[in-house]
């Protein structure tokens, strides 16, 4: 074979674009003389740290690789050949690798660049998929997770660890500050402390705060996020929809999606679509992914489009949870209505507590706000729980305390309008569990909206 034939192939290797006899060929190529498999070899180590170095200093896939690993498998099935021939071969004594380091600055650019993409697709391809002493670095941990069998909350996930959910869902928190939560059936690749790669599920993505830059791969697109929440659907076939909840995300063709924007892409096609905005099939990933376990009764985690808004939503039939400031800062002696295991009513004027510690919290906020008819009397009962994944910390019960920690704990520009007599009444009962992770409320609304305030301990705690 020569030079300009070996370097088609190679190109094309790159590419993903050998067909099954030029994969032959190639490996026809490297049986004929154990050199070259050796000089490869060497090459492919070098080519290994200049393409693990770019990775790890961009956090970003090269499109290149991520193509060839999404599109077929025979790039893949020679990346298996070299990577079991390299395993069983020594490793290079300090002389071997001075005579790579010299032999690398005589080798064309074009080899050097196809040896980098040929070692990433390696590593990619062969990281193990459950954990073991060849994982990378720790990347995350499992905040929580309801019928997973394969991990379980508090385990720390290594890059390069795929998570394969047959049932149940979980929540990750990675160190960037990122939170997924991920909905069997599914597979995730922990990438790195900001990047995960999505290749099959439902999950929802929520980058609180001043973190940005999480990147989230599907088969057929990258996302970038610039500080937001997204859901992304990839079926069994790839097929892929994104969902931009708040904020703002960056698709790898540089194009920008806002809130209340979604789109669709195929394998058939060659960019994304616009397609109806919907939120429907992130709802149980929306909620978990802020800690909420489980809602027993009829209530609801309050809608992205609901969030900033309590005061404008009616809502007859169900108790909403506004999920509010994330990993806010209460010093020693916040004024509360509770923060011991016990059952609330009023009045609470002569009953305030002040908080003990210095805390930091996710602060929600609870509302049961009907339906007014000004010509119908109003008095409407119900009961529910809410399952949270961390100690519940304090209670806010009445009006005035309500009133104060709005400007700690509320969303910033929260709409409160049409709320009056906040609050709970006199026939209200809010019941806090022995472990303080569940609520239980009775309320009966008689006039104006009933909602306290619910302070849970920081994920970051």
């Amino acid at each position: 074979m020569n030079e300009s034939r070996l370097q088609r192939l190679l190109e094309d290797f790159q590419d993903d674009a050998l067909n099954e006899a030029e994969c032959r060929e190639l490996m026809e190529w490297f049986d004929e003389d154990d050199s070259r498999m050796s000089a490869f070899v060497d090459e492919l180590r070098v080519g290994s740290t200049l393409a693990a170095l770019h990775v790890m200093e961009s956090d970003r896939i090269p499109l290149a690789v991520k193509d060839s690993l999404q599109r077929g498998d025979l790039a893949i099935d020679i990346s298996r050949n070299v990577r079991q021939r390299i395993e069983s071969r020594p490793q290079p004594l300090p002389a071997d690798v001075e005579r790579s380091n010299l032999s690398l600055r005589l080798w064309a650019p074009w080899w050097i660049a196809t040896v980098a993409t040929a070692a990433v697709i390696a590593l990619w391809v062969f990281l193990p998929t459950h954990p073991d002493t060849n994982h990378g670095d720790i990347v995350a941990t499992v905040q929580n997770a309801r019928n997973v069998q394969d991990v379980s909350a508090g385990e720390t996930l290594h890059s390069g660890q795929v998570l394969t959910l047959v049932d149940g869902r979980v929540k990750i928190n990675f160190q960037s500050g990122a939170k997924l939560a991920l909905q069997a059936p599914a597979e995730l690749r922990l990438l790195g402390p900001n990047s995960a790669q999505l290749q099959r599920g439902v999950a929802t993505v929520r980058v609180p705060g001043e973190v940005k830059g999480f990147v989230l791969v599907t088969p057929h697109q990258r996302v970038t996020d610039l500080g937001t929440s997204f859901g992304v659907d990839v079926d069994s076939t790839g097929d892929t929809s994104i969902s931009v909840f708040e904020g703002e995300i960056e698709l790898e063709d540089n194009r920008r999606l806002v809130g209340g924007q979604a789109v669709a892409l195929t394998a058939t096609e060659q960019s994304t679509r616009e397609i109806p905005y919907a939120i429907h099939q992130f709802l149980d990933t929306w909620r978990v992914s802020f800690g909420v376990e489980q809602l027993i009764g009829d209530v609801r985690v309050a809608s992205p489009n609901e969030r900033h808004s309590p005061g404008l939503v009616e809502d007859s039939d169900s108790l909403l949870l506004f999920p509010e400031r994330e990993d806010a800062s209460l010093k020693h002696g916040y004024v509360v209505d509770g923060i011991e295991s016990a059952t609330y009513r009023r009045p609470f004027r002569k009953h305030t507590v002040k908080l003990t510690e210095d805390v930091h919290v996710d602060s929600f906020l609870l509302q049961y706000n009907p339906v007014h008819d000004d010509e119908v009397s109003m008095n409407q009962k119900f009961q529910g729980e809410l399952h949270f994944d961390r100690p519940i910390v304090a209670l806010i019960l009445q009006k005035d305390l309500l009133d104060i920690s709005d400007a700690q704990l509320a969303l910033p520009a929260t709409d409160f309008r049409n709320i009056f007599r906040r609050g709970i009444n006199d026939a209200d009962v809010v019941t806090l569990s022995p472990d303080r992770r569940v609520l239980r409320v009775a309320l009966n609304v008689k006039n104006g909206v009933d909602q306290i305030r619910v302070l849970v301990a920081s994920d970051n705690n």
